[in-house]
């Protein structure tokens, strides 16, 4: 889990896009006695009935929410400032005062230590 910030939220699918910008209007101007229920089961009837050349503009504008949620959600896993590095700790001045965990590194198939509060590489062994 990351400190920085709230969880990017999953982007909204096509047929939610759908739905938000027209088939709810569309469906209210219909019925507009059609409770929210309704109003979502009318709309999967509607989407499902409707040809593949009419979905395409909202599948691929949830496709490109998609990829840039992905994006910023790799970026929240794991945030510039948790990337290695290969200077002393950045959480404290004092590097034998922070917590170490040792990982292995595959780069060069050894134990490398690690500060646990920040995840910078520490120069020391403690």
């Amino acid at each position: 889990m990351s400190d920085c910030g709230a969880r990017p939220k999953k982007p909204m699918s096509a047929f939610m896009l759908w739905m938000n910008s027209t088939g709810r209007k569309h469906i209210k101007a219909e019925h507009p006695d059609f409770s929210v229920q309704e109003v979502s089961v009318k709309g999967g009837e509607m989407w499902r009935a409707m040809a593949d050349e009419d979905k395409i503009v909202w599948q691929e504008s949830a496709t490109t929410a998609m990829a840039e949620y992905k994006e910023k959600l790799k970026q929240w896993n794991f945030p510039k400032e948790h990337r290695f590095s290969d200077t002393q700790c950045i959480c404290s001045s004092n590097t034998n005062q922070c917590p170490t965990l040792f990982v292995y590194d595959t780069m060069d198939d050894s134990m490398t230590p690690i500060c646990r509060k920040c995840l910078s590489k520490t120069r020391c062994l403690h």
